[in-house]
């Protein structure tokens, strides 16, 4: 008896579908394609149970007789191409006539369609079954129902994630299309109520992605992108300039002939582009659009067709690296960002009498991407870098905050009082004191004088451990006091940010954080941890910081909590050139003794260097 035998077609059309769509936006990504390869310039989009509901697509394209709606559900099946050859000049987004035969075996399908000054006709299909055919109003174009998607799979279904970020995905998908199809109007609704309203761009080029990146990346975002036209790869490109970074890496999105791409080649040349002008932890916004021949880029490496292949992908490299460092930089090339010069110091107050300014973004972009560094005399036991962000606070009492960044030592370096006994306390294998604070180095790192020679702190990275491990303390005590505010703060993010955020929002509200929708684009703050205390664009800042590495919410719940705290910590710190004492420094070598790991900060990044005083005489010949 043979082993092998022929699958049954609805066993094999279930396993098609799971080739070709993952999730709900997999289903959405093919029927958009569909609707503006039929040369729609209006689709309308309804979205009911973040898709497993309901996807309903509507289009005024060409629309199909009784004939093509018939076929247009058979596997391979497609009025794209008719030979192989054809994949060198295909100039469509779909091709392999998958689409509609794979969402049709695992859900409950019914398409309309009319052509122009023709008859309507309905096709109603139940995994992968036709179960009716009739009539229909002549409306020119076609709508498709995708009704309870997957109930014939429990399997796939499983494996969905949450509402939010199952709806995250769908507009995803749609602000993509929207990106690359500027001709064509969406109108969106979500359960009912309207997300987007997109009418089709009817000006130039420039002006109609301008519109639609002020709608979908934000107006902060599109109003500081800087643009120029190449004729290199039939290369639009708009980009956030060095200045006008962001916290988040996903407003990028690279298009080639229209289509919505991923690749590593165009990113990194991007990245690579800025040079030492980039901060770490902040990206650049950026939308590139690029026309090529079809046979210089290969899209059917993938079922979903979303990664190419370049025909040569060192050339690509080298073309959007010249054209984006012309474009951040208008001087022809990437420039090479001067670090070597000292800034000067800040005027500031007596930092033991007054409180430190809380700074702007802007001002913490400056501290962080300006940090003096001169030539080295000599090589260190464990070399300084600077942080990606800036110090904190040293260790706090657990239900409020001081007035001061830079916290006193009466309260947070651990001294005994005399009326308290004194504990021991086990001294970390770094510690060799004792210490003598010797001063500030450009107002950025503490010197201290030990037994060894000299030791060198970021005053940065020593302040962000010390809060980190107090703030993750406290979370893990589950003793956060929440402050509830006056005045809930909006943050505006890009739609389907909203949704990634919110598919967090029970386990944040356990962190302190209670934040609901407001509307499609703006989520309210309701709440914050007493321990924070943000100011409202602080606030707004960590916000859109969160939303930028929130993820996947099946991810580590630990994870992501580290990360947060990590931003807390970021956010709450000194910044660098901020001028400290001389009782402020030595708390803080106190409060660094009671780390648990006194010598690396919440990124990874060294804390103190040990520089021996026999190497330190070696370079004056003793």
């Amino acid at each position: 008896m043979s082993n092998i035998h022929v699958l049954d077609e609805q066993t094999a059309g279930q396993i098609a579908a799971g080739e070709v769509i993952e999730r709900p936006a997999g289903v959405l990504k093919e029927l958009l394609e569909n609707a503006v390869d039929a040369g729609a310039t209006a689709i309308n989009i309804d979205i009911e149970g973040a898709g497993r509901t309901l996807i309903r697509v509507n289009d005024n394209g060409r629309g199909m007789d009784a004939e093509d709606l018939k076929l247009s559900v058979l596997r391979h099946a497609t009025s794209k191409i008719s030979q192989f050859d054809d994949l060198a000049s295909l100039h469509t987004f779909g091709f392999r006539g998958e689409a509609l035969y794979s969402v049709a075996a695992v859900s409950k399908m019914t398409i309309t369609s009319c052509m122009a000054g023709g008859s309507g006709n309905r096709l109603e299909i139940q995994g992968g079954t036709v179960v009716a055919q009739s009539p229909a109003p002549a409306l020119p174009g076609t709508t498709v129902e995708i009704r309870d998607l997957f109930y014939n799979v429990p399997a796939r279904q499983k494996f969905l994630k949450s509402d939010s970020y199952e709806r995250a995905c769908l507009l995803k998908v749609i602000e993509e299309s929207a990106l690359a199809n500027l001709n064509v109007g969406y109108h969106v609704r979500v359960n009912g109520r309207d997300v987007y309203h997109l009418p089709a761009g009817t000006d130039d080029f420039r002006a109609a992605v301008l519109r639609r990146a002020h709608q979908i990346m934000g107006e902060e975002v599109a109003d500081n992108l800087a643009y120029k036209s190449f004729e290199e790869l039939g290369l639009h490109l708009f980009i956030s300039p060095a200045d006008k970074l962001v916290r988040v890496r996903d407003l990028q999105y690279i298009f080639v002939n229209r289509r919505p791409i991923d690749s590593k080649t165009v990113q990194q040349a991007i990245y690579k582009a800025y040079q030492n002008a980039r901060q770490p932890n902040y990206f650049p916004a950026f939308l590139v659009y690029m026309t090529l021949p079809p046979a210089s880029f290969d899209v059917n490496i993938h079922p979903q067709k979303r990664d190419v292949r370049f025909e040569d992908e060192h050339a690509v490299f080298g073309n959007i690296l010249h054209c984006a460092g012309e474009t951040i930089f208008s001087n022809g090339r990437p420039i090479q960002a001067d670090v070597s010069s000292p800034q000067p110091a800040m005027d500031l107050p007596p930092a033991a009498t007054k409180t430190l300014a809380t700074p702007t973004p802007m001002e913490t972009f400056a501290a962080n991407t300006s940090q003096p560094q001169t030539t080295p005399l000599f090589t260190l036991k464990q070399p300084v870098q600077q942080p990606a962000f800036v110090p904190a606070p040293s260790q706090l009492r657990e239900t409020e905050e001081p007035a001061a960044y830079v916290t006193r030592p009466a309260e947070t370096t651990g001294a005994v009082r005399p009326d308290e006994p004194a504990l021991p306390q086990e001294v970390p294998h770094w510690y060799q004191g004792p210490y003598h604070y010797i001063g500030q180095l450009q107002r950025s790192y503490l010197l201290f004088e030990n037994p060894l020679g000299l030791v060198v702190i970021d005053q940065h990275a020593a302040q962000e451990r010390v809060l980190f491990e107090h703030y993750l303390d406290l979370f893990e005590k589950h003793a956060v006091q929440v402050q509830k505010l006056l005045f809930p703060i909006h943050v505006d993010l890009p739609p389907s940010n909203v949704e990634s955020l919110l598919s967090w929002a029970p386990w944040l509200k356990t962190a302190g954080f209670e934040l609901e929708p407001f509307a499609a684009r703006t989520v309210l703050v309701k709440t914050m941890p007493n321990i924070v205390r943000f100011k409202e664009d602080d606030m707004k800042a960590f916000i859109e910081s969160l939303a930028g590495v929130i993820g996947d919410p099946t991810k580590s719940t630990d994870s992501l909590k580290r990360k947060m705290i990590a931003m807390l910590a970021c956010k709450r710190a000194i910044k660098a050139h901020d001028a400290i004492t001389a009782p402020e420094a030595e708390a803080l070598l106190e409060n660094m003794k009671k780390c648990k790991d006194g010598m690396h900060c919440p990124h990874g990044r060294p804390v103190l260097a040990q520089l021996d005083i026999k190497a330190i005489g070696k370079l004056f010949g003793r």
